[in-house]
């Protein structure tokens, strides 16, 4: 069974929005991406896309969430991303259209920045020090030489982004 394109987006839609809130909202609080929402994530796209989509779409797909599972760890393996950054990565793959690869990849770039320079400045605004005190993201920016950055919430982003894009919302 295969519905128009513009419910399947939206059931897209509502199925990865959570999963990438949580994503955002875990990375900033713990620095980590839980395995259980990646797995979960992936979990929701392989039920929902055996239904809703073309069987070879589907199947390439799937193939594109692999591709980049193994990108993501080989960049992990250089100390490029975070292994959580990776798997989510793969998750998200599976919800991108393959023929907008190009402009997903522009959106994910573009909100990575914003997501650096955002959280630069929030972690700069002393009334603000209640809050990014007690949330790792912003504690290890304050007292840490190695400088790590949330990843997840740019890559969250730009899936919610590209997800409203597609349905015609943005």
């Amino acid at each position: 069974m295969n519905l128009d394109i513009s419910y399947t987006n939206y059931i897209f839609l509502a199925i990865a929005t959570p999963f990438a809130l949580w994503s955002a909202w875990s990375d900033l609080k713990f620095m980590k991406i839980p395995n259980i929402l990646v797995l979960l994530m992936a979990a929701g796209f392989i039920i929902s896309g055996v239904i809703l989509l073309p069987f070879d779409v589907y199947l390439w797909r799937l193939l594109g969430g692999f591709i980049v599972l193994i990108v993501g760890f080989l960049i992990f393996s250089l100390g490029g991303i975070g292994g959580g950054d990776a798997k989510f990565a793969a998750a998200m793959a599976l919800f991108i259209d393959h023929n907008h690869i190009a402009s997903f990849l522009l959106e994910l770039s573009l909100f990575a920045l914003i997501g650096v320079i955002l959280h630069k400045i929030i972690g700069k605004l002393d009334f603000m020090n209640p809050i990014t005190d007690n949330w790792e993201s912003w504690r290890v920016e304050k007292t840490s030489k190695v400088k790590n950055f949330p990843l997840g919430l740019g890559m969250s982003a730009a899936l919610i982004f590209y997800q409203l894009t597609v349905v015609g919302l943005v």
